[in-house]
């Protein structure tokens, strides 16, 4: 399923994600702790929970055709604090800057060195101490395909997996490993599927939407969008 209707606000989701101070070795063989701070942003193949905007949760799932080191190498990714764009800690510029990253059969890695700041210091000493424990990523989705099962105990299990994603714009370190961002529902997505069920939830802003709607429902960045 291809995506045609563009939005300004990416999707965000968040997973608890192993971050990691580097240990280096000094030359009598001992270790300390460097300032590299390591983790994955992105999991593939790995469900995960989504609350749509109706409280209804979906689940999603991430190929690993949607972020290949190929994909990557076309991207401007910031690493952010805590979802905040004026915290931004390092910068993998298409393929340059001060972050690394790799891709490997579980998803996408990074590190960076902690900038010598009071943002890097924070950054390493609470990831450190455990106080920052989840990852996550900003992206605007573009082929995805979605699928309804039948719950075991009754109603509808509905599954996105995205296959292609046009950008991402962000990874951010981050303390609730919950935190998500999403435009869409659960029963949108049946929708769009072709599976109906009962009348679907008025949205936020009063808009119904049409069943069998061939509109896009999650967003993609316009043309000329900042990032």
């Amino acid at each position: 399923m291809e995506e045609n209707t563009k939005r300004r606000k990416p999707e965000i989701r968040t997973v608890a994600c192993k971050l990691q101070v580097r240990e280096k070795r000094r030359e009598d063989g001992t270790e300390e702790d460097s300032r590299t701070i390591t983790g994955t942003a992105i999991v593939f193949n790995e469900p995960f929970d989504v609350e749509g905007w109706d409280g209804d949760t979906y689940r999603e799932i991430v190929a690993p055709s949607a972020a290949t080191m190929e994909f990557l190498k076309t991207q401007d990714i910031k690493m952010n604090l805590l979802h905040k764009r004026d915290t931004t800690l390092a910068r993998w510029n298409r393929g340059e800057g001060n972050m690394r990253l790799s891709v490997d059969e579980k998803g996408v890695n990074f590190e960076f060195e902690a900038p010598r700041c009071d943002l890097g210091d924070r950054a390493l000493e609470l990831v450190k101490a455990g106080v920052y424990s989840g990852c996550s990523f900003e992206f605007y989705p573009k082929d995805y395909e979605v699928t309804v099962e039948d719950k075991p105990g009754g109603g509808d299990l509905v599954t996105v997996k995205h296959t292609v994603f046009e950008s991402i714009d962000a990874l951010t370190i981050a303390m609730d490993p919950a935190y998500e961002q999403t435009s869409v529902s659960a029963g949108e997505l049946r929708e769009k599927s072709g599976r109906t069920s009962a009348k679907p939830k008025a949205r936020p802003d009063g808009r119904e939407r049409e069943v069998g709607s061939e509109r896009s429902l999650l967003p993609r960045r316009k043309p000329g969008q900042d990032k």
